[in-house]
């Protein structure tokens, strides 16, 4: 018998909520449940239950792990333990602006080159954005550009896309971001004709911030509007 300890969980049979709140006087109880291979597949693929995230059976009930759930869902899943609330998909943060800009973090250490926004952070749709960074991969053969947080944010947001200059660039580029590790984030595959897209990664607790550009030699995204937020 394992003892699950500090994971989120709730039943089978109501893992399409967008929202679970559970306000109620903390109690403390010991349950016998059944553990077996239980498989979880999300539209036909394998969730990874992995690192202690097992599902369960109590009094008749499958108990699954919230977050692989949500994530096998491309939900975010967060922890609200002041309120006692699971958030899947859009959390209401009550940070309205960054507590900093992307472009004014400082990094830790890098191999793909960094450089400020060019045409006036025009994207390949002419739109213009007023704050942002522009990365390339260079010479490396692994493009990517790290920042030490140390636990202090819960989110990072902004949208990575194209320049306008290289609206007509059909080579392919793919944006990754890692947290102390795991993959939190891989964007579309941006080339001509794929437009700005917006992300908004929980990263509570994060120390280690890796920014990854997978690409052909030389080739660069944007990054644009983004921020860390409290």
């Amino acid at each position: 018998m394992k003892f699950l300890k500090g994971i989120l969980l709730f039943a089978a049979g109501v893992i399409t909520a967008t929202t679970v709140s559970v306000m109620a006087e903390q109690v403390t109880k010991t349950i016998n449940v059944f553990y077996r291979d239980i498989k979880i597949y999300a539209d036909g693929n394998l969730v990874n239950t992995s690192n202690g995230n097992e599902a369960f059976i109590y009094n008749g009930t499958t108990y699954l792990p919230v977050r692989a759930v949500g994530e096998a869902f491309n939900k975010s899943v967060d922890w609200d333990a002041e309120n006692s609330a699971v958030y899947l998909g859009k959390y209401p943060s009550n940070s309205v602006n960054p507590a900093v800009l992307l472009e004014d973090m400082d990094y830790f250490t890098k191999t793909a080159d960094i450089y400020d926004l060019q045409s006036d952070g025009k994207d390949n749709t002419g739109k213009v954005h007023s704050s942002g960074i522009t990365l390339s991969r260079g010479a490396s053969d692994r493009g990517f550009i790290q920042y030490l947080l140390n636990g202090q944010y819960s989110r990072f947001k902004g949208i990575v896309g194209i320049s306008y200059e290289g609206r007509d660039n059909r080579l392919e580029r793919i944006l990754k971001i890692y947290g102390d590790g795991k993959l939190l984030y891989s964007s579309s595959t941006m080339t001509a004709g794929v437009k700005p897209e917006g992300f908004d990664i929980d990263i509570s607790g994060v120390q280690n911030l890796e920014i990854e550009l997978e690409s052909d030699y030389l080739q660069k995204v944007q990054i644009y509007d983004a921020g860390f937020y409290s």
